[in-house]
């Protein structure tokens, strides 16, 4: 497109009009599949909904959820220990199961790692925290929680043709003892890959951004604000 055609595609209607000018929106390529696929089954599914101090982290090792502690949510979380990595909490320690706690500064458990993390952030809640409390960590025999966050993920579709993957998540939580679901939350990733040169193909979308789910949203609310009542 020239100089004089640009100048009269943006006088207007009438001149895009007169002038031939069609504009397009961009497609986002795995778009419509990634829609299609959250209302298939995406969102919070809940069966029960009970009051906690802490949960067991199935899936993530070698760290608990230490932000969590700080703004109050848990008052700990479990997890397990594997192996030795370095920038981790438990780097060092004996492999096993470990709870992170809220604990006075006296505590002896208190975690220089959480301290230091702690530090970094100059705001509130965690002002205040640090000038009470720490985030202390011990290693444990058996679990104080009666109920476990496990997360899964799964590549569904793989299209080198348009440029772009989708992927599969899945969060549960459930009874440690009796294996009873008290509530799962599916969700869909869209990854383009950036065959194409448009700014679209870089963006990362799942269902809480395109807000289509079959089951109760989970835009604004994740599982664990579902099923633990806080």
């Amino acid at each position: 497109m020239n100089k004089r055609r640009y100048l009269t595609c943006a006088i207007g209607a009438l001149a895009i009009l007169t002038s031939g000018c069609v504009f397009k929106p961009r497609v986002i390529p795995g778009m419509d599949e990634l829609e299609a696929l959250c209302l298939k089954d995406a969102g919070a599914i809940v069966n029960g909904i009970e009051k906690v101090d802490g949960y067991y982290q199935a899936t993530t090792k070698e760290y608990g959820g230490w932000d969590e502690i700080v703004y109050g949510q848990y008052d700990f979380i479990e997890y397990e220990h594997v192996k030795n990595k370095p920038g981790t909490p438990v780097d060092g320690k004996p492999p096993g199961f470990y709870r992170d706690y809220k604990a006075n500064k006296t505590d002896p458990n208190c975690n220089p790692y959480y301290a230091n993390k702690i530090k970094e952030y100059n705001v509130e809640p965690y002002i205040s925290f640090d000038k009470k409390f720490c985030v202390a960590t011990k290693k444990i025999s058996k679990f104080k929680s009666k109920y476990q966050l496990s997360s899964t993920g799964e590549e569904l579709i793989d299209n080198p043709q348009e440029g772009y993957e989708i992927h599969r998540s899945v969060t549960r939580i459930e009874n440690i003892k009796t294996k009873k679901i008290l509530g799962e939350s599916t969700s869909y990733l869209l990854f383009p890959y950036g065959i194409y040169k448009t700014p679209e193909s870089y963006i990362t979308s799942q269902c809480s951004q395109v807000n289509k789910f079959k089951f109760q949203s989970s835009k604004n609310k994740n599982i664990r604000s579902w099923v633990f009542d806080r």
